[in-house]
């Protein structure tokens, strides 16, 4: 490790001590870290300057005497935007470091593949800054998660016949939004978001259960991309042979059985009325509700025999899962063939709120924790 590694990673590690334990003193991270008092007081100095710690505050000193300074963590520092684009809505959230949802807009609206909608988009972006007071210098960049399958290095939809978007790419969509942007797979954004909140995991599947079925897999905390573009397509695993037609084509896919339009048809599109009602134990709902649950199962059951890793169940029916996880692990322990217990690898998603669209704005923040605090190669500052 040469000088400037050197450098570079001593401001890191000041810089997650704060964002640890979100307020302490230079003599507190001096002592914890091991480094000398002027070099903790110089990386101070240069992330205070670019407003990413504050100096405000002091802490009691219970030998007398002065009151030393105490450096505060700011999340809010620097934020991101993420935008969720379904076929019948967008969802905008901007978001801090640490995933926290600051504004949150839901805009009821069909996707066209049109000038029109487009613009829109530019104008939803412009509208959730304005409304949020967010400076825009503060803005890293704009996530935009669609549902599709996604070629990253030419950044545009391989495949998007759930909501007509195939071959619309990354500057297509952000052709209005005048930030940085990237082009994410719904799927790879809402799993993203649910192992930033849940640091204890870090091989997991996230099954996203919307209005169309997709995954994401992650190893070591990195998701799992596959060779090709198709890795985690749950929903086109086959559930029934010769049986209900799916939008790709074929037919008894799990998407057309575990769509979560399945259950919210039975209530005029409303996927809350529909747990209400199960909860009040209407006879067909509850039906319905059983009948999902058992296809879900199998594909859990699936899915663990494929990847033996932790199963999270998220997307829409995540939102609700909770109360009903002992009845599907029941049903998945019925259909082990090794007899495991589901409890042990079987959770709910602890993101109920907007995963996909934080999700989509956890690439800037997390590539700006990752990468932003390269120090300038001419700066003076000390090492240990």
């Amino acid at each position: 490790m040469n000088i400037i590694d050197i450098k570079q990673n001593n401001r890191k590690r000041i810089y997650f001590f704060l964002r640890e334990r979100l307020k302490a003193t230079k003599q507190d991270i001096a002592y914890n870290l091991q480094l000398s008092l002027p070099t903790v007081t110089q990386n101070l100095t240069y992330l205070a300057e670019q407003d990413l710690i504050s100096s405000e505050s002091k802490i009691a000193n219970k030998v007398g005497g002065r009151n030393p300074v105490a450096y505060s963590y700011i999340p809010e520092a620097k934020v991101a935007i993420g935008l969720d684009i379904t076929r019948h809505h967008v969802k905008s959230v901007i978001s801090d470091l640490d995933g926290n949802i600051i504004k949150y807009v839901y805009r009821r609206r069909e996707y066209q593949r049109t000038e029109a909608y487009l613009q829109m988009l530019g104008q939803e972006v412009e509208a959730i800054i304005l409304s949020s007071g967010v400076e825009r210098s503060k803005i890293l960049g704009v996530g935009i998660a669609v549902p599709g399958l996604i070629d990253h290095e030419k950044e545009y939809v391989v495949d998007g016949r759930v909501i007509d978007n195939t071959g619309m790419t990354r500057r297509g969509f952000s052709k209005y939004i005048p930030f940085d942007t990237k082009l994410i797979h719904d799927s790879d954004a809402a799993g993203y978001s649910e192992m930033n909140k849940n640091q204890t995991l870090h091989n997991a599947c996230y099954l996203n259960l919307c209005g169309s079925i997709g995954g994401s897999v992650f190893f070591h905390d990195n998701v799992y991309l596959g060779d090709g573009l198709y890795s985690c397509e749950f929903g086109h695993l086959n559930l029934v042979p010769n049986g209900r037609r799916c939008y790709c084509g074929q037919k008894g896919c799990f998407d057309p059985y575990l769509n979560s339009e399945v259950l919210s048809q039975l209530t005029d599109g409303n996927l809350f009325t529909f747990f209400e009602k199960v909860d009040q134990g209407e006879l067909a709902i509850t039906s319905a509700w059983d009948d999902y649950l058992d296809n879900l199962a199998t594909l859990v059951t699936e899915i663990r025999m494929m990847f033996g890793s932790s199963i999270i169940i998220g997307g829409d029916i995540g939102a609700y899962i909770d109360k009903h996880m002992n009845t599907l692990r029941s049903k998945v322990d019925g259909k082990s063939p090794f007899g495991e217990k589901a409890v042990k690898y079987l959770m709910p998603c602890v993101n109920k709120n907007e995963a996909i669209a934080t999700g989509a704005a956890r690439y800037f923040t997390q590539e700006f924790l990752e990468s932003a605090l390269v120090m300038p190669e001419t700066s003076e500052f000390s090492t240990d």
